[in-house]
């Protein structure tokens, strides 16, 4: 273990992101080819589904952030925020995959690439080292939902979608607030 464990944390979050693929990917690029079905659908139609299978992927991995904290974690408080996470991540991602089923699309059942490096680094921590990197991870990911859920909720013509991510919205204020509280 190293000596100074706000150090190893700073290591482990700056290899999460370089261990990460950039975020310009594409849905294809991170899983089950969208080509034939998107062909066939307006450009409007194509962005509203990569949002959702992008929401998707990160509750998938949200559920498994989740988990991670339930057995590596050094605080309660951290534990207990795992469970939430996982609980309402669960949840989120089921409303997604009902959100998704009538657009006829393969449904991932995997976090992204990019998603899957980060739990990759964190499942080798443990302790304080996990709980630093863990909360910085989530402040991260949910910085990045809220804006791009507000995004759906602006732009989006499909009233399902949008409604979707507004109702998503305060949840996802309150899990990063409370990540934000844990650090």
């Amino acid at each position: 273990m190293t000596a100074n464990p706000w150090i190893a944390a700073l290591a482990a979050v700056l290899a999460l992101s370089a261990a990460a693929q950039p975020r310009g990917t594409t849905p294809a690029q991170q899983g089950p080819s969208t080509d034939s079905a998107e062909a066939n659908r307006g450009s409007r139609n194509t962005r509203q589904i990569e949002f959702l299978l992008d929401a998707l992927r990160t509750s998938l991995a949200n559920v498994r952030m989740g988990e991670l904290a339930a057995q590596q974690s050094a605080d309660q408080r951290v534990r207990d925020y795992g469970a939430r996470l996982k609980n309402d991540f669960t949840t989120q991602a089921s409303e997604i995959e009902r959100l998704l089923e009538p657009l006829n699309v393969p449904i991932p059942t995997e976090p992204s690439a990019e998603e899957q490096a980060h739990l990759a680094a964190l499942t080798r921590l443990s302790g304080k080292e996990f709980d630093m990197a863990f909360v910085q991870q989530l402040i991260w990911t949910h910085t990045d939902a809220i804006e791009s859920y507000g995004g759906q909720t602006q732009a989006n013509p499909d009233r399902s979608v949008h409604d979707f991510a507004a109702a998503s919205l305060p949840m996802l204020r309150e899990h990063l607030a409370k990540a934000e509280a844990l650090r």
